[in-house]
């Protein structure tokens, strides 16, 4: 004995609830300063490739 099944269909509000769980809303475009892991790299190759501060002569 074959038992045939139809496949479940979501309705509109199945559907609107599901998307508004699953997708992920746009962010904002803004002009403020975003996180860069390479600029701490860039920063510490600054700091090590300055010119020293010179050291102040003693009198003999």
């Amino acid at each position: 004995m074959s038992v045939q099944t139809t496949p479940a269909r979501a309705g509109v509000a199945e559907r609107a609830a599901f998307t508004a769980l699953v997708d992920e809303p746009e962010a904002p475009f803004s002009d403020a300063p975003v996180y860069t892991p390479q600029g701490t790299g860039v920063l510490l190759l600054l700091g090590l490739v300055s010119p020293r501060v010179p050291k102040e002569s003693r009198p003999s």
